[in-house]
């Protein structure tokens, strides 16, 4: 995880949560999902979709807070 991205996550800890986000965090959360995993997915605003992206971000948000 680049520090812009966890700086971006710091920023705004309720985002992983189960929250309504604006689109612009949606398209920063699609955008720090793109660049952790290498996929290209589409910003969407598909629930589950989200959640599942919301989940694959905290897991490498939490693996660089427990190695700092």
């Amino acid at each position: 995880m680049i520090q812009q991205d966890k700086q971006w996550l710091d920023e705004h800890p309720y985002i992983l949560g189960n929250v309504r986000i604006t689109p612009e965090e949606n398209r920063e959360l699609f955008a720090i999902y793109n660049r952790l995993t290498g996929e290209t997915m589409k910003v969407t605003s598909c629930g589950r979709c989200v959640a599942n992206v919301k989940k694959t971000i905290k897991h490498y948000y939490d693996q660089t807070r427990s190695n700092s």
